[in-house]
């Protein structure tokens, strides 16, 4: 029994390893939406509860069951019909990863903006005219 175990958990990590890189990238959104959250309490001297935290728990369980749910489908209903328009593999799973890690990004940028009183689109629209401006110098300076 216990070795059939063990071929049931190595069948499964062998199916889910084309998608070991998407899985990171989702948890590390999340962790990366936690860090920012937690430090937007701390700013802003409000209680972490251990009821907050355990959601995080919670959504990076429902992530990470989407992705391997989506590849599933992916892989054995969508794959050959996406290959056919995109010709790229798994295409649906990693449409949904990116819809993943876009939702915490939006969140990222809500906790730093709400932590530091700033707003993220100007600060970044600023650092793009700033380096036009080099760079029109540095077009200028050449001979």
């Amino acid at each position: 029994m216990k070795t059939y175990l063990a071929y049931i958990f190595t069948t499964l990590l062998l199916f889910f390893a084309p998608i070991q890189g998407l899985l990171i990238s989702v948890g590390t959104a999340i962790a990366l939406d936690t860090i920012f959250g937690i430090a937007k309490a701390i700013k802003l001297n409000q209680k972490i509860t251990s009821r907050k935290l355990s959601n995080i728990i919670s959504k990076f369980v429902l992530y990470q069951a989407a992705v391997l749910l989506i590849f599933t489908i992916d892989t054995f209903l969508l794959g050959e019909f996406f290959k056919l328009w995109f010709s790229i593999p798994y295409f649906f799973t990693k449409v949904v990863t990116i819809i993943l890690i876009f939702i915490e990004s939006v969140s990222i940028k809500e906790n730093f903006e709400e932590a530091f009183k700033v707003d993220v689109w100007a600060m970044l629209k600023k650092l793009l005219n700033r380096a036009k401006e080099v760079k029109g110098d540095i077009d200028e300076i050449k001979p």
